[in-house]
């Protein structure tokens, strides 16, 4: 007996010794992630908008204070970018939820045929980068364009869309997607109670609508925040559609002012201030417009609402639109993009080749960019989706003063916009201070998928809270409780229940970085410029149908990617894995 009760005593000690390499890796991570979040997002944040005040403190000027760039941003050139900015952006957004409203009341409260199909096409509305559409749109209507090559002679089209309208109309339709999904979470969580009660005192339709849609405001003011908060940071419509038409907006002003020699780095600083504090109006008109009153309206008698059967009339009336809204969003710009990319010359006549994609293929340093893209894409996906997860953990422990202070981090990264955040990068690493101590990232490959990743990793930790947040500390602790280590018992108790949602982040932040342009325009290395960098510089040398053949290249491609990714992980999964989290056909 002496020898087993001896093996008993031994067997903790030893797990106890086993156990302390985790611990000393998790003692460490944790200040090691906290670094590197603070290096690469806090550090190039906060330079972005320091520098406007004290550009001396970045060697950019003498002053180590100053308020003369932030007073020089209202005037001139780039008073006037964002002026339009500001009204563009207010339009789009208006135009956001007048668009996606009714699309998410017929999806989620009428018997529309295919709406289930609504809601993944908003998806592919809402991953593509907004320079593709605009691409599509410009190619389509411009003097020489696809319309006039085909027959169709109609100026006021081309006036209309190479200008503000066209431009509004193009942001408007980028924050369709954000309206449908707070309008439809908002209608989950409205019963049958009140349109019930409406209807027993006599209510019409229309009297019905008017007593619901104050109860949706909430969604609705959260819809028009997101949507002018996008809207004034795009730097897509500005750089393509907005450019072409002689209309400025503040995101493509801040590029020049970088891009111009000698670059004006405080004059970019200022405007990218103005554009963050211009994100708090619409808070504030939402925070005035709810003050004083309650939405309370879940309980545990809320009623299952019940769709509306549409009459055959109503009912292709709504198909009939939401199909106009895709055919806007999506149909008409692809039909300008690929037909585009099939004309093999800048004249009057309509002649179909395939030569723009065989230039693709065959002139040097056009297929590169490609591969560029998909290999920085790939890399920052599985790197953001790593950190992401790990901040998604960290998140989950609520009662951490820590949680909250990477909560705040992580939403200011979201909302700050993408050309603010690279031109942070900007100020903060191409200080004199990196090279006199041997470092030099400045307009590197490892700077850009730095940055790829800083961007990333926000939106990936947001994807992936809710899933972590709902793991209990069992599942890994019944792996080791049959012996595994620490790795074994993650991949065995924890990774079956995150595979999915693991996924389907490392597709968002994949789609979301291998078409991504502003960072790409600010950070890419000379001579190896990414994809959406090198389609750029094709329609700006008037090389239109080589540009837009890679463009269509690229979409396919990460199409592809995204079968493929999806493809694999029902071959190699097991089926067990597959059925976490889904439906059963009872």
């Amino acid at each position: 007996m002496t020898p087993v009760a001896g093996r008993r005593a031994v067997r903790p000690a030893a797990l106890g010794r086993l156990g302390r390499g985790p611990a000393v890796l998790g003692r460490l991570g944790a200040p090691l992630f906290w670094l590197l979040l603070i290096a690469f997002i806090l550090v190039p944040a906060a330079s972005s908008l320091i520098l406007v005040v004290s550009p001396r403190l970045f060697g950019q000027g003498a002053q180590w204070l100053t308020l003369h760039y932030l007073s020089q941003a209202f005037t001139g050139a780039a008073g006037v970018a964002i002026a339009n900015s500001l009204w563009v952006s207010a339009a789009a957004a208006v135009l956001g939820v007048a668009i996606g409203f009714p699309v998410a009341w017929l999806a989620g409260r009428t018997t529309l045929p295919g709406r289930r199909l609504v809601a993944g096409s908003m998806w592919l509305v809402l991953l593509l980068p907004s320079w593709l559409p605009a691409l599509g749109w410009e190619r389509l209507v411009q003097p020489d364009g696809v319309m006039y090559r085909i027959g169709l002679d109609w100026p006021w089209v081309t006036h209309a869309i190479l200008g503000p309208a066209g431009v509004v109309l193009l942001l408007g339709l980028r924050t369709v997607p954000f309206t449908f999904l707070a309008i439809t979470a908002a209608l989950g969580g409205l019963g049958q109670e009140f349109e019930d009660a409406a209807r027993a005192h006599g209510a019409g339709r229309a009297a019905t609508l008017r007593l619901i849609v104050p109860m949706l405001a909430p969604a609705i003011w959260s819809a028009l925040a997101i949507g002018f908060a996008e809207s004034i940071s795009d730097f897509g419509v500005a750089a393509t559609l907005a450019y072409n038409s002689n209309f400025p907006l503040a995101t493509y002003q801040l590029y020049q002012a970088i891009n111009n020699f000698p670059p004006s780095f405080p004059a970019a600083s200022a405007m990218g201030a103005l554009l963050v504090a211009a994100v708090a109006i619409p808070l504030a008109l939402q925070a005035r417009a709810l003050r004083g009153r309650s939405y309370q309206m879940l309980s545990g008698r809320t009623r299952q609402a019940v769709r509306r059967a549409l009459s055959p009339a109503g009912t292709a009336w709504s198909v009939g639109l939401i199909a106009l809204f895709y055919a806007v969003a999506l149909g008409v710009p692809g039909f300008g993009a690929v037909s585009g990319s099939l004309l093999g010359d800048l004249g009057g006549s309509f002649t179909l080749t395939l030569a723009n994609y065989r230039a693709v293929f065959h002139q040097a340093g056009q297929v590169g960019p490609l591969e560029r893209s998909l290999a920085y894409a790939a890399i920052t996906a599985t790197i953001a989706v790593a950190g992401g997860f790990i901040a998604a953990w960290l998140l989950a422990q609520r009662r951490a003063r820590s949680s909250r202070l990477l909560d705040f981090l992580l939403l200011s990264a979201i909302a700050l916009p993408s050309v603010v955040f690279a031109a942070g990068y900007i100020f903060a690493y191409n200080l004199p201070v990196w090279s006199s101590i041997g470092i030099s990232l400045y307009q590197t490959a490892l700077l850009l998928i730095i940055a790829y990743t800083a961007a990333s990793l926000p939106t990936s930790a947001r994807v992936l809270s809710g899933t972590v947040a709902q793991l209990p500390p069992s599942l890994r602790d019944a792996a080791r409780a049959h012996g595994a280590g620490s790795l074994a018992a993650w991949a065995r108790g924890v990774l079956p229940v995150v595979s999915r949602p693991l996924v389907m982040a490392w597709l968002l932040a994949f789609a979301g970085v291998f078409l991504e342009l502003p960072i790409s325009q600010l950070l890419y290395q000379p001579s190896s410029p990414p994809a959406s960098v090198a389609i750029q510089d094709n329609l700006g040398t008037y090389h239109f149908g080589v540009g837009l053949a890679q463009s269509v290249l690229a979409v396919a491609v990460a199409l592809a990617v995204v079968g493929l990714a999806l493809g694999c992980y029902r071959l190699a999964a097991p089926a067990g894995w597959r059925r976490i989290g889904t439906a059963s056909s009872d």
